[in-house]
């Protein structure tokens, strides 16, 4: 019997954030769960089962813990689980921490909402005829373990489904307790065997990570493992579906630090709003990447943080393709809008202005070719003039309020104002009236800049398109976050994915007429 005990040392609180920079390339793991019997068990005869078992697939593996990203080949359940680096400060384990001998670069962690869950389903009906035959045995492992002695945990578990979905039985590898690792940072592996039953067409591989106190949910796992003793069509690593239509034209707008019950349903501080949310689509399960606002930004623009962990971006170099390259690689255009800028490409701070309102000076290309700069990085008055011809809307573009009308400095009501002065131009442009075009209103991130199961860091999200091509009046409850944005966007506009995080991120799929 797997029993929680309350843990003996403080709980860990991740580093300061600090100046960013440039980081690695991608990590992750699988799943894991509770021990079920000793595995003197059966042969295996197939390959691992799991696509990315040991997370190296990820895009960039997180140097604080404190960030959402894509699992490639597996679906986020809850919370924002994610992919740390071994050696991240903060005493997360290291290279030479006891744990698998055949670790890459990362390992899954909980992340930083609480508790929060992975999962991959395989498909095993290749091998349904021996299955059948109750003579088929399965073998499941994983390194799983936590930090010291907080007893943070997380639990392995596979499913076996039928050809309709219901689950014939279950069986649970951990958690590893603080108890299990004698209050010591570890990882500890845990084999389970069996045999398949009968009908079995698929099975689900989920991970569940126990959040009790600190920053984040200190579960850790590491090379998973499923074989089945009869072959098996192997899996391949793929994007998940996505239903997102062709468009003309994507624009983008983020406001700034509300929660999601802050805005929709606030007819009160945000009519305008409303009325929007009203006549289109609602993601009620949009989340934010991290804290604090820069780095949700260069989320949705890169497809990755890149090390960033601050809002620096007069200082702070990202040398990376952002949505601009793959724009133009895709032969099309785009510019970047603000409000109140002085002039093309310009990064001083005045007023209520700042230069990271929009995220693209944050990269080498703009920040080192000044005639570039000035091509895409505009005064919002500028958009008002390109409207004016579908010839001269940029095929992408992302605008921007000021610091007091995104809502950071000047609250709810300014931000809404802004929009009801600002988006009928595009709405009634040619580009909207004659065209194909999406507009995507988001949020950077929630209202409380804090890590833990009470901040979530749910924010609001509205999709809006032209020629019917959004919902009316709908709510969609599937999950997406920045990189499910981008990916998007990226699907909307037939652009090269930037990262593993928008390859393989979800879409919301239910909202698209």
């Amino acid at each position: 019997m797997n029993v929680s005990l309350s843990f003996v040392s403080p709980p860990r609180r991740v580093l300061a954030a600090g100046t960013a920079t440039a980081l690695l390339a991608a990590l992750v793991v699988a799943t894991a769960a509770s021990p079920v019997r000793a595995a003197s068990g059966a042969s295996t005869t197939t390959d691992n089962l799991l696509v990315d078992p040991g997370g190296e697939d990820a895009a960039i593996c997180s140097p604080t813990g404190l960030d959402g990203m894509t699992v490639p080949g597996w679906t986020t359940t809850s919370g924002e689980p994610n992919t740390v680096c071994y050696g991240a400060a903060g005493g997360y384990p290291t290279a030479s921490t006891p744990g698998s001998p055949t670790r890459g670069k990362g390992f899954f962690d909980g992340g930083a909402t609480g508790d929060s869950g992975l999962e991959q389903t395989v498909d095993v009906s290749s091998s349904g005829t021996a299955i059948d035959t109750r003579t088929v045995g399965w073998n499941l492992s994983g390194w799983l373990g936590g930090y010291a002695s907080q007893n943070d945990r997380v639990a392995l578990t596979s499913t076996f489904l039928d050809a309709n979905g219901a689950a014939l039985g279950s069986s649970t590898l951990g958690p590893v307790t603080d108890t299990d690792r004698h209050n010591t940072t570890e990882l500890l592996r845990r084999t389970g065997t069996g045999t398949v039953p009968a009908g079995t067409r698929s099975i689900r591989v989920s991970l569940a990570f126990t959040y009790t106190a600190g920053d984040v949910a200190d579960g850790y796992a590491d090379d998973l493992s499923l074989t089945l003793t009869t072959p098996v069509t192997q899996p391949v690593l793929t994007p998940p579906p996505s239903r997102v239509p062709g468009y003309d034209h994507v624009f983008v707008v983020y406001m700034e630090n509300e929660n999601y019950e802050n805005i929709i349903g606030n007819t009160a501080e945000a009519p305008y709003i409303n009325s929007l949310a009203s006549a289109n689509s609602v993601l009620t399960q949009s989340y934010a990447t991290t804290h604090p606002s820069d780095p949700n930004y260069v989320a949705l623009a890169a497809g990755g943080l890149y090390g960033l962990t601050d809002n620096t971006i007069t200082t702070t170099t990202i040398d990376a393709p952002h949505l601009g390259n793959s724009v133009e690689a895709a032969g099309k255009t785009w510019k970047s809008y603000v409000e109140n800028m002085n002039g093309d490409c310009d990064t001083t701070s005045h007023g209520n202005y700042s230069p990271d309102d929009t995220p693209f000076y944050y990269f080498k290309d703009m920040k080192t070719d000044a005639a570039r700069c000035a091509a895409h990085w505009q005064p919002l008055t500028q958009m008002t003039q390109d409207l004016n011809t579908t010839a001269t809307t940029p095929d992408f573009v992302w605008f921007a309020a000021d610091g007091c009308d995104d809502m950071e400095d000047c609250g709810i009501t300014a931000g809404d104002t802004w929009l009801k002065n600002t988006l009928p131009t595009i709405f009634n442009s040619p580009a909207w009236t004659q065209q194909r075009s999406l507009l995507i209103l988001t949020w950077d991130e929630a209202a409380t800049k804090a890590y833990g199961p009470n901040y979530p860091n749910r924010v609001p999200t509205v999709l809006i398109g032209s020629q019917g091509s959004v919902a009316t009046g709908y709510h969609s409850d599937q999950r997406t976050d920045q990189y499910g944005l981008l990916r998007t966007v990226d699907r909307a506009l037939g652009l090269t994915p930037l990262t593993n995080n928008d390859r393989y991120a979800a879409t919301v799929n239910d909202v698209w007429r």
